[in-house]
């Protein structure tokens, strides 16, 4: 399954391979139940919806958390271990900074960027740096099935800039109704369910990943790894308050 996309600053076709299938994860704790938390991260349901993977609210929350918090994350996971990533910069910059700075240009919660990262190659788990390539081309962006991955797509930072891109793309298709995936518009995924998208954020996770697979992978995966690290979050004290009305 192929996504068109556009990649900042470059505008340059690319593809992602079938994204978050779960087939492959290597993370096993990420397929167990998550506690039930409170506030903010039970904007994420306790209990997995196929329609309702995460509210617009959540998805769009893009001043949610900044870089020192992204940071404390990785400094102590919900793995109970140190993220390899709380030391890889970008440009002599913290990780977490790079990546909050992606997900506030295209209006995304950081998390939703977290676990599209953890869903495809368990990367945010990994306590030592995995290989190059997996660093590379870790969200598959440029990388079509069964062919080369292009080049110009090499590199974490434009990966997570093209899976922030492509994600606002559907998340905005839907808005607009020129998506694939759209808000009440039902579709089968590829397991194959039929699903009516009761968010337009839904919609997106599923023009991106066209898979329910519950209780192994796929948006069933999103879903449980988004609560996960919101919960881990909100425990930790790291989430942004909401501005006061």
């Amino acid at each position: 399954m192929l996504f068109a996309c556009a990649f900042l600053p470059l505008v340059v076709a690319c593809a992602v391979e079938d994204a978050g299938d779960g087939f492959d994860h290597d993370e096993p704790s990420d397929l167990d139940p998550v506690p039930p938390g409170d506030g903010k991260a039970d904007a994420v349901s306790a209990v997995f919806d196929r329609n309702l993977v995460v509210t617009d609210a959540v998805f769009t929350d893009a001043g949610a958390i900044d870089g020192d918090g992204l940071q404390a994350f990785f400094e102590d996971t919900p793995y109970h271990t140190r993220s390899w990533l709380a030391d890889h910069q970008i440009d002599g910059r913290r990780f977490a900074d790079a990546l909050v700075d992606v997900a506030v240009a295209h209006g995304l919660h950081p998390v939703m960027l977290l676990a599209r990262m953890q869903v495809e190659k368990s990367i945010v788990s990994k306590t030592e740096r995995p290989s190059q390539r997996t660093v590379d081309f870790a969200f598959g962006c440029g990388c079509p099935d069964n062919q080369p991955c292009n080049e110009a797509y090499r590199g974490l930072d434009k990966q997570v800039a093209c899976a922030a891109d492509v994600l606002r793309t559907h998340f905005d298709g839907s808005v607009d109704g020129t998506g694939q995936w759209q808000l009440g518009v039902a579709r089968k995924t590829l397991d194959p369910i039929t699903i009516t998208p009761r968010s337009h954020a839904t919609a997106a996770l599923y023009a991106y990943t066209p898979w329910v697979l519950q209780g192994q992978g796929g948006n069933w995966l999103v879903w449980n790894v988004t609560r996960r690290y919101l919960v881990a979050l909100e425990e930790a004290g790291l989430l942004t308050p909401p501005p006061e009305v």
